[in-house]
């Protein structure tokens, strides 16, 4: 190659190095704002399924909460019919706690 062909092909050269510059920069570009719409979205689903989650708590907590007052309603309810049955029993896990207490003040 002579002098005359390696300044004339320079210029295309640099106009290479420099559309190269450009596509990398584009392809960057491209891939920040790819991922940026994809972090978007997966956001989005994480919001979603979190408020999946918590929607699905507070369903299974209401229906402890029913339950839980089912039994102390039928508590109260076995108790104002069997008032004497209630304080029987009452009496006697009172009676044997203070037995228990005894004997291992005791001991």
């Amino acid at each position: 190659m002579n002098n005359e062909t390696r300044h004339s092909s320079f210029p295309a050269t640099q106009q290479e190095i420099t559309n190269l510059k450009q596509t990398a920069t584009d392809a960057v570009n491209d891939l920040g704002s790819t991922a940026s719409v994809h972090a978007s979205k997966a956001t989005g689903q994480i919001k979603d399924l979190v408020g999946h989650f918590q929607d699905e708590g507070s369903e299974q907590i209401d229906q402890a909460k029913g339950k839980l007052l089912d039994v102390v309603n039928s508590a109260r309810a076995y108790a104002s019919e069997h008032p004497l049955a209630c304080i029987g029993v009452a009496f006697a896990v009172g009676f044997l706690m203070g037995l228990s207490r005894r004997s291992s003040s005791r001991g």
